[in-house]
């Protein structure tokens, strides 16, 4: 087909579409440097990296219409397409991962929000949910288990994690309270391993007391490595905001509320950036003076495309990427974003990456089975 551009003559629809294509691509080009731009100096490029997948799949649309009218238009999306490969092997995997090998030096992680025990935006503990999330993670025979929002109402911490390690059946375990000074119930961050503690330590913002990752040195045969379980800072959406943002997709918002319930949204989007932003900088000095190979687990309540992830995945690989499939989606939520994620130092090997598509949490729980490369 010859690209006719320059020969055809380009109607007033044509000229439109031209010029909704060059926004569309300079928006997208913009929405890739919200994994450079810190959003402590702006926010702007953090909320044009979350609007990623809608500015790329209008690129593509533009891409297709200029191909299907053989016009060299065709090439601004493609061009700008391709600038984004990086950002668009994270969001999608289209070949198969690789398969576990049958062998006794791979071992198998699981990371998973199981949301309070409740499954809702209420906090209230549900018996036969808790109960059900214990079973799935016994199901699993992971060799480590990282788990965020773990909750138990009004229990004391001993009988709590002693009655977890029996029904889990993991010998070792480490939690700490996202809230340290909270010592009459369990919120908490928990590490569960057949491996052997060495040490173990929590991450936090320099002058605020609130816990928001925690590792520990685990002993692997004769090696030892660093797991860090995070949970970087949630947007705190209540029952109201996803209400809104309900009404709003389904057209059903009345006018008056739309600009109070968008005013809400944005203001808390925006400050969990800036403290997302802290956390990074905490986790990278963290991994800066760590001696021993990292394995980092946990939900970043942030896409691929953005700084936290940008920054702390900086000199590792993602398990999804290395060794996934399809688009690893974590978030049950209307909007499928992948936010939990498995990242480790070179030294390891990643295989067989699943999101296991059950609905016990607002998040689906991954896994992967790993391998130390020099053990090949």
């Amino acid at each position: 087909m010859m690209m006719g551009g320059s020969k055809r003559k380009t109607g007033l629809i044509g000229k439109l579409f031209w010029l909704l294509n060059i926004f569309c691509a300079f928006s997208l080009l913009a929405a890739y440097l919200a994994s450079y731009v810190n959003p402590e100096i702006t926010t702007v490029f953090a909320f044009l990296g979350l609007a990623y997948p809608i500015f790329f799949l209008l690129n593509l649309a533009f891409f297709l219409f200029w191909l299907i009218r053989g016009s060299r238009f065709l090439f601004l999306s493609m061009i700008v397409i391709l600038i984004g490969y990086n950002p668009l092997i994270s969001h999608v995997q289209l070949f198969p991962g690789r398969e576990s090998p049958q062998d006794t030096a791979v071992f198998k992680v699981l990371s998973y929000n199981v949301q309070n025990m409740a499954h809702s935006n209420t906090g209230i503990e549900q018996s036969g949910i808790r109960s059900e999330i214990f079973s799935f993670i016994d199901s699993q025979f992971a060799d480590i288990a990282c788990i965020q929002e773990f909750s138990a109402r009004d229990r004391g911490f001993t009988k709590v994690f002693e009655e977890m390690k029996e029904l889990t059946r993991y010998p070792y375990c480490y939690y700490e309270n996202y809230n340290p000074e909270n010592t009459y119930q369990v919120d908490a961050m928990v590490i569960l391993s057949r491996f052997p503690i060495l040490h173990s330590g929590i991450l936090s913002i320099p002058g605020d007391t609130r816990t928001f990752g925690i590792h520990t040195d685990l002993i692997h045969a004769t090696d030892t490595f660093r797991l860090y379980n995070l949970h970087l800072e949630s947007i705190r959406f209540r029952n109201e905001d996803y209400q809104f943002v309900e009404d709003v997709t389904t057209g059903q918002a009345e006018k008056e509320a739309l600009g109070e319930g968008s005013k809400s949204i944005l203001r808390k989007l925006h400050n969990a950036y800036l403290i997302r932003a802290k956390q990074t900088s905490v986790v990278e000095a963290s991994l800066a003076e760590c001696p021993y190979p990292v394995i980092i687990c946990g939900d970043f309540n942030d896409t691929p495309l953005s700084y936290a992830y940008h920054k702390i995945s900086s000199g590792l690989e993602d398990a999804f990427i290395h060794s996934g499939h399809g688009f690893g989606n974590t978030f049950t939520g209307k909007l499928p974003v992948r936010i939990d994620f498995i990242l480790y130092s070179p030294d390891f090997q990643s295989y067989d990456f699943r999101v296991p598509g059950i609905h016990l949490s607002d998040h689906f729980p991954v896994t992967v089975f790993m391998k130390e490369r020099l053990s090949d």
